[in-house]
Order: structure tokens, then C-alpha cells, then sequence
């Protein structure tokens, strides 16, 4: 039978491009990896804006099935960004970092999407910000008082 046995030093040197785990790493090398898994998942939300403005912008004017349903998916996209902020950042929470700036940057990004689709909405019609829009509101004038001409005959 064959039988082969490594012996394994346990002072060896990193080889060369080896990142530690976060486990692994102390002080400020794991405060820094953690600030760059931060701003990566802060930032992550800026790259879907050219692609929704483009979309939008190759959806038309044009009241269809077609823009409506695209107009719906990325607004619910950009709703459901935002309500998942913390969830985003959970895996970073109490590891020594503070997030207020990263859950800020990323909800500006998702404020961000949001008001391109908004103002698509507006922009073909949906968005009800016009004053003609709320014209049914506003109270008729009802005449107190009729004029009759009198005459002297």
C-alpha cells in the first residue's frame, strides 16, 4: 500500500496575492476592508441609474403596456432599495465601523432612481402635479345673486 505523508510548517510566509479573511486580519487592516465593503455596497446603487434613464428614455412618450410595466418594475425597484437599506448593511453591523455615511450615500442612490422615475411619470402624464390636474377640487362659485333689468314702461 501506498502511504504519503506531508508535514505542514505552520510559519510559512502568505504566498504572493493571498488576502486574509476578515477573521484573520487586526486593527486598522480589517477597519479599511471593512470601509471598502462599505462604500462598495453603498455605491452599488449608482450603477443602475444610466441603465433606468436609458430604458425610460427608450420606453418613448408613449402611453402603452409596455412603458407602464417597465415604469412599474423600476419603481418598484427603487422603493424596494430603499426599504431594504438595513438589510443591505447587516452583515457590516457592529464591527466597529460607523454606517451612517455609507446608509446615506445609499439611500441618496436610491432617492436618486427614484425621482428619474418620477419624473418619467410626469413626464407622460401620470404624475399629477398640474393645477388642471386637481381642477375637480376646487369649489365652484355659486351666484348669490341674479341681476334683472328693469324696465320703465
Amino acid at each position: 500500500m501506498w502511504e504519503i505523508k506531508i508535514k505542514r510548517e505552520k510559519n510559512l510566509p502568505d504566498p504572493v496575492g493571498y488576502k486574509k479573511a476578515y477573521d484573520d486580519c487586526q486593527g486598522q487592516e480589517l477597519r479599511d476592508d471593512l470601509e471598502k465593503k462599505a462604500m462598495g455596497i453603498a455605491k452599488g446603487g449608482f450603477g443602475n441609474i444610466f441603465m433606468i434613464m436609458f430604458t425610460l428614455y427608450m420606453t418613448g412618450n408613449m402611453m402603452n403596456i409596455f412603458t407602464i410595466v417597465i415604469i412599474g418594475q423600476f419603481l418598484w425597484q427603487a422603493i424596494s432599495t430603499i426599504a431594504k437599506m438595513d438589510q443591505a448593511f447587516s452583515s457590516l453591523e457592529n464591527r466597529g465601523i460607523s454606517l451612517f455615511l455609507y446608509k446615506l450615500i445609499y439611500l441618496s442612490a436610491g432617492l436618486l432612481q427614484l425621482g428619474v422615475v418620477l419624473y418619467k411619470l410626469y413626464n407622460i402624464g401620470l404624475l399629477p402635479l398640474n393645477s388642471a390636474d386637481w381642477i375637480d377640487l376646487v369649489p365652484l362659485h355659486h351666484q348669490e345673486e341674479i341681476v334683472v333689468p328693469y324696465s320703465y314702461n
